[in-house]
């Protein structure tokens, strides 16, 4: 019996072999990292959002001392080299923000260059092929960011795959015992195909959410040129 789950990534091989279309991107890049303050820093507990001609900051406090933030924006050309070098990050960074608040230029400014990470491709699995595609075929199936690759706007993606792993693991002990079947082939297919059935709807309706907020995102940006900085904290 040989059983091929494909958790290979956001760049699936595997997934071409069940009829999935190669995942997309969005126009938008994410850079993140974390700023250690030697004394307390001034935002308390609070999660506070910046918007500027595009480009969102967000940050929310680890503890009294570390913030983490993150920072999205336009995707350019260079991004993709710039994301090797954490340096250029930052330079990058304190470029985008120009016209922030001094407490935000200043979190930057000060942030540890060994956290900074930037992505250059939000890749997304478009919901519709999953509405469509069974993803399963024969004893072939996905899991994980293969299956349902989603930028990370509603911070799901790992939740889901550990959904997969159980799912499928209970599937598979669900119909491993079939009588008459020495092989183990008739089991696996109909272990896959109840998977593929059961996940369906629920990495569909993720893929939704997140395809949705990340295309208003793509569409803020573009709105919110010359518009004026506001704080939000809740």
């Amino acid at each position: 019996m040989q059983v091929i789950i494909g958790c290979d990534g956001v760049n699936s091989v595997v997934a071409s072999i069940v009829g999935l279309n190669s995942s997309r991107h969005f126009s938008t890049c994410a850079i993140r990292g974390v700023t250690h303050y030697q004394t307390l820093h001034p935002f308390g507990t609070a999660f506070y959002l910046f918007d500027k001609d595009g480009v969102r900051l967000g940050l929310l406090p680890i503890n009294h001392n570390d913030v983490y933030w993150f920072l999205t924006r336009k995707l350019t050309s260079t991004d993709s080299m710039v994301s090797k070098d954490q340096k250029l990050i930052k330079e990058s960074t304190v470029e985008a923000i120009k016209g922030f608040p001094n407490h935000i230029t200043e979190m930057i400014n000060n942030s540890d260059v060994d956290s900074l990470h930037l992505t250059d491709q939000m890749r997304y699995r478009a919901p519709w092929d999953l509405l469509r595609t069974k993803f399963c075929k024969g004893t072939v199936t996905l899991a994980g960011d293969a299956l349902h690759a989603m930028a990370p706007f509603l911070a799901q993606g790992g939740s889901a795959s550990l959904e997969d792993a159980v799912v499928l693991a209970r599937c598979l002990s669900q119909n491993m015992g079939i009588a008459l079947d020495p092989t183990g082939m008739k089991a696996a297919r109909a272990a896959l195909d109840q998977y593929a059935k059961e996940r369906k709807m629920r990495v569909f309706w993720l893929s939704l959410e997140t395809f949705v907020v990340g295309t208003m995102h793509d569409t803020s940006a573009l709105l919110l040129e010359n518009h004026t900085w506001y704080p939000q904290h809740v």
